[in-house]
């Protein structure tokens, strides 16, 4: 039985009942009050798509690529549906605003070793403990032990992936199968169904203009031999729509997903939730919910409303009220004012903390009033170090596989530099005096820096 979803980005989405039984599942509905975006909502209006409709959407496409690839060798049903179940589940760890819960709050409360794929992973684990429905119709869809691991694995491929090729780390499948590992989460090119769907997605809702053709991309996939394991390799002619995606992604940050008031309200938000750290639930800080399942799984986006309706905390009060008045800044468009930013770089920064005791030092403005946002725009995961494209097999009409930056003879458009590097610097107080002092304080450090 398959049962039918309209999408505005793939039309006609057909499931079976496997992977509905987990979309039916408090677990997975959670994702439809955590928006994909975060707080570019705040900046695009039409940006309120949440991670639901984006991990159907993941599943979908990791079936098309499957069938694509089940052409050219065997790939058994059990096989897609790993793959599919990794789609749908790839996101599901996700804290409240999406990545702001892990890089801007998270990161910055505790050290742990801890990613929201890895919380999808045992989200998984929590789905078959306590759902036997799922275990059972897991079971009778052919679904082993092995297989539950070869999910998560996919789910969380970056901990597996070793740099040297001769080494296979996985244990879900064998090297024979390792181009299913290129599907859901590509950690080899970055060329993978999830950046696939976000990228489409995020395009609609925002409104702007998408250059991606994902269907000839996958069209011309094709499983190649190389360095004694079994990639996706992509045919020639489609290099200028690989770098169209690519430079489609760093558009997005630079326009959306970094714009300079996002910055700012992501720094409020992230100041609210560590202010409510140990405000939000009773006998647990918020911080360590990535250890309580019953607890992580309460939290959505809708954290703030409940911060703000809040009447009495028994401890730290005055947090709470801070905390609700930057909720009405929020709310009233009184949001930190951006007083400065460095020029573009490709180096690394300073950490943010040096960077604001080297600013506020000699000066009469206080740390406080000063917060630091990272600018990072890059073409995609091996932009830092050089060209994305470049990690990416291509094949020639014959199938071939071409020598690497084979595509650098036939163009003198690849640019120098990949990557650029910034820091905003923010300003936490509505007074003007305060604000003008940031300013200053902040310029003159540039200054100092970039001479």
């Amino acid at each position: 039985m398959t049962y039918i979803f309209n999408d505005p980005i793939h039309g006609t989405i057909e499931l079976n009942k496997v992977l509905v039984g987990i979309i039916d599942t408090p677990e997975f509905q959670r994702l439809r009050n955590i928006k994909q975006t975060g707080a570019v909502s705040y900046v695009y209006p039409g940006a309120t798509h949440t991670r639901f409709e984006h991990c159907v959407g993941v599943c979908h496409l990791a079936g098309k690529v499957i069938d694509k690839l089940s052409e050219q060798t065997l790939i058994t049903e059990v096989d897609k549906l790993c793959v599919q179940i990794a789609g749908l589940l790839h996101d599901v760890g996700h804290g409240p605003f999406s990545h702001l819960f892990d890089d801007c709050f998270i990161q910055e409360i505790i050290t742990a070793d801890w990613s929201h794929e890895l919380q999808s992973c045992r989200i998984f684990d929590h789905l078959l403990a306590n759902y036997g429905h799922i275990k059972n119709s897991l079971y009778e869809a052919g679904i082993r032990d092995v297989d539950k691991i070869f999910v998560k694995e996919l789910i969380n491929t970056k901990d597996y992936q070793s740099k040297d090729d001769n080494k296979w780390l996985f244990k879900g499948r064998p090297k024979e199968k390792s181009f299913l590992y290129e599907i859901v989460s590509n950690e080899r090119t970055g060329i993978d169904v999830d950046k696939f769907d976000y990228l489409l997605r995020d395009c609609y809702y925002l409104g702007v203009n998408c250059t991606l053709d994902w269907r000839r991309l996958v069209q011309r996939m094709k499983i190649v031999h190389k360095d004694g394991q079994y990639r996706i390799a992509i045919r020639d002619k489609e290099k200028d729509n690989v770098y169209n995606m690519f430079y489609l992604r760093m558009h997005l940050r630079r326009i959306a997903y970094q714009h300079p008031t996002c910055s700012s309200i992501e720094l409020m938000i992230s100041d609210i939730l560590k202010l409510c750290n140990d405000v939000v639930f009773p006998n647990i800080l918020l911080s360590d919910t990535i250890h309580d399942m019953e607890k992580y799984l309460s939290l959505t986006d809708s954290v703030i409303e409940r911060i703000s309706n809040m009447t009495h905390c028994s401890t730290n009060t005055s947090h709470l009220d801070e905390a609700k008045e930057l909720i009405r800044r929020i709310q009233t468009r009184r949001l930190y004012t951006l007083v400065a930013e460095t020029p573009p770089s490709t180096e690394e920064f300073k950490d943010k903390r040096k960077v604001v005791e080297e600013v506020v030092a000699d000066n009469d403005i206080l740390a406080e009033h000063i917060h630091v946002a990272t600018l990072s725009l890059n073409f995609g995961k091996w932009s830092n170090t050089g060209d994305p494209v470049e990690p990416v097999l291509f094949f020639d009409k014959n199938g071939t596989v071409l020598p690497e930056k084979f595509y650098e003879e036939f163009s003198l458009f690849v640019p120098k530099s990949w990557c650029q590097k910034q820091l905003r610097f923010f300003c936490t107080s509505e007074d003007q005096n305060i604000i003008d002092l940031a300013k200053k304080s902040c310029t003159e450090w540039i200054s100092r820096q970039f001479a």
